[in-house]
């Protein structure tokens, strides 16, 4: 199983009568395992068969053996590890479809994309999906997560150079030293894909964005630690402002707030046309081992993807696979 941070800030926000939580709950969304037993009404897969999924917020995947729809599972990428798969699904696929479905048009060969956070998951996954079908990006990050972008095989710039978009090149700002609302000031992009959070980015990409360009969010205005049924009013009441002053306003961008629409299909995709052409890869900071540490390494883990120092995704191992 992979963990994300959606993992503990729906358990401690104790959202229990908002998701219709049974207990005891078991966490956990992103899943890699063998398929061991199936129900009569499945069809695309069978006892055996290796998969990848998202079991949603309904949970469950911190377990030895776990239940879902067959809707939520898909065969892995061959060329990818149970570890490897299990960091795919939530990530990977919240950008895909930011990225491909939310975005109008999808994302292409001449789409400009700032991406916000380029160092979390789902920003390393929209750098690779994007740079995969040509487009120019453009990504922020930290100076201590520039070797992220160099594990993945790309020459950090921080020079703009439109001319010479190298898909092997990519431009990074360090947030810490500029604001990307002035460094990128009337350069007209198409989209900007926010990873992180914050009043800040909505308020730097009106600099940027082109008429009627996107700002499509996964995060929202509330950064809390927490999801609770307070921040969802809130969250809900700032979607409201922000799309409102995107219709009236007098700069027209869009804004999207992008919530995962969980599939199979969307998975198949990815493997297919991403994964096993290695277009793209996922990063693994740590692999924490449950048969050795049991629940101790559930909390290592936890504290670990907390304090926002991870580089790369967080995995927690149960089982073998054989």
């Amino acid at each position: 199983a992979a963990i994300n941070p959606v993992d503990w800030k729906v358990l401690n926000g104790r959202l229990s009568l908002v998701t219709r939580y049974s207990f005891p709950h078991t966490p956990g969304t992103d899943v890699a395992g063998v398929v061991v037993d199936i129900g009569s009404g499945v069809k695309r897969l069978r006892i055996g068969d290796k998969v990848y999924g998202d079991l949603t917020i309904h949970g469950g995947s911190y377990a030895e053996y776990v239940r879902g729809d067959e809707s939520v599972f898909t065969l892995k990428p061959n060329n990818l590890t149970m570890e490897e798969a299990a960091a795919i699904p939530l990530a990977c696929d919240t950008s895909y479809q930011a990225l491909f479905k939310k975005a109008s048009p999808p994302i292409g060969p001449r789409s400009k994309i700032l991406i916000c956070g380029g160092s979390t998951a789902t920003g390393l996954y929209a750098i690779q999906l994007a740079k995969a079908v040509g487009a120019y990006v453009t990504a922020t990050c930290s100076q201590r997560n520039f070797s992220l972008m160099e594990k993945l095989g790309y020459i950090i710039t921080q020079t703009n150079i439109e001319i010479n978009n190298d898909q092997n090149q990519l431009h990074i700002i360090d947030y810490n030293e500029k604001d990307f609302g002035e460094e990128l000031k009337d350069q007209n992009y198409d989209i900007v894909y926010d990873c992180v959070g914050g009043e800040q980015q909505w308020i730097s990409a009106q600099k940027i964005l082109k008429r009627g360009g996107q700002f499509i969010t996964i995060v929202g205005d509330d950064i809390s630690s927490i999801i609770s049924l307070k921040t969802l009013v809130t969250a809900g009441l700032s979607i409201l402002n922000r799309k409102f002053w995107s219709v009236f306003g007098s700069v027209h961008h869009n804004y999207i707030r992008h919530v995962l629409n969980e599939n199979f299909q969307d998975l198949d995709d990815i493997r297919t046309k991403y994964i096993e052409t290695g277009k793209v890869k996922p990063l693994i900071d740590t692999i924490f081992d449950w048969r050795k540490d049991g629940v101790e390494a559930l909390y290592s883990i936890y504290e670990k993807s907390k304090s926002g120092k991870a580089q790369g995704k967080l995995i927690l191992k149960i089982a073998d696979e054989e």
